[in-house]
């Protein structure tokens, strides 16, 4: 090896070492906060907080509006609802966030409720210590709600202390064995293990398959489609929130990681509308969603009880506002 040649294998390996050195911090970094976290619901102990935040009620009925930034939350008029269904939500990881869907939140008062006439919107502004600030914004989060937001954990622990400081707020959570669908796999196996989507040109689609992916087929009229990469739980979570289906629905696949699934039915108000003499349907009618899983997707929904879990409010009370 001649001296430039040298000089340069040096030079790569003094270039690797510093870049390994760094995925290192980033790494350790998240593992404390993962540790954080996790020890912080186990134990009790004192979960994270913001540096400092302002709660006031909004009196001027303004749009409702929400960030979540790496040194700040901001909300515009939302009910206290709202904050909690989203401080207890569930982090699907690389698959993105949910929040509490409405049956997930049990008790409180009236004024708590956005769907009520006469209740209490808030304005909150929250700041997070700058040195935690600037460590957080090194960390990946293309989008809080979609994909992969490695700090999203940190934030819900803090709004949850924000919860429990400034309205009081106790809650537990609560167990019941419920009428559910478990979502299965079908006879003949899963049809979309081998799926792929038409990818982007961008190098960092072809990386990360939980980014946004260009739009799909367009949806024949009157009917909904899917186009989304996600894992089982996903899944199960936006079944869950459908009027058609009108109970939880729990994983029970066996399938791990994330797939490419593309979905078409008709809602059911369609498909009864089909079914009447006294009026022809509004569009074309297709396969209702428990149709269309076990077509299409080799999946099925089989109705029986299981463990549904909820959130149950103790106490709250109306913020001091400052």
């Amino acid at each position: 090896m001649n001296p430039s040649e040298s000089s340069r294998s040096r030079a790569a390996f003094v270039l690797l070492s510093a870049a390994l050195a760094a995925v290192a911090v980033i790494l350790g970094f998240l593992t404390t906060l993962r540790a954080h976290a996790q020890s912080a619901q186990a134990t009790g102990e004192p979960r994270p907080s913001f540096e400092v935040a302002s709660i006031k009620l909004c009196r001027e009925r303004e749009d409702s509006h929400l960030t979540i930034l790496p040194n700040r939350l901001t909300v515009r008029n939302q009910p206290v609802e709202f904050l909690i269904k989203l401080a207890y939500g569930q982090d699907l990881g690389e698959f993105g966030f949910r929040m509490l869907r409405d049956k997930q939140l049990v008790g409180g008062p009236d004024w708590m409720y956005g769907h009520l006439s006469g209740y209490d919107g808030y304005d909150v502004d929250a700041k997070v210590e700058d040195s935690l600030a600037a460590k957080l914004a090194k960390l990946r989060c293309g989008s809080f709600f979609g994909g992969t937001c490695e700090y999203r954990g940190q934030m819900l622990l803090m709004l949850q202390s924000l919860l429990a400081e400034r309205f009081k707020l106790k809650v537990r959570r609560d167990i019941k064995q419920l009428p559910v669908y478990a979502l299965v796999v079908a006879k003949g196996g899963p049809k979309f293990l081998h799926a792929k989507f038409e990818t982007s040109d961008d190098p960092a689609h072809r990386a990360d398959p939980t980014l946004p992916r260009p739009a799909g087929p367009p949806c024949p009229t009157d009917m909904r489609c899917w186009h989304n990469y996600g894992s089982m739980a996903l899944v199960v979570d936006i079944l869950s929130w459908m009027s058609d289906i009108g109970r939880p629905v729990l994983d029970r696949t066996g399938l791990e990681g994330g797939y490419y699934l593309e979905l078409q039915y008709a809602p059911q108000r369609l498909t009864a509308a089909a079914s009447t003499d006294n009026a022809p349907p509004p569009g074309p009618v297709g396969p209702s969603i428990f149709t269309a899983l076990e077509r299409q997707l080799g999946l099925k929904l089989k109705p029986t009880k299981g463990p549904v879990e909820s959130i149950v409010i103790e106490h709250i009370e109306r913020p001091t506002e400052n």
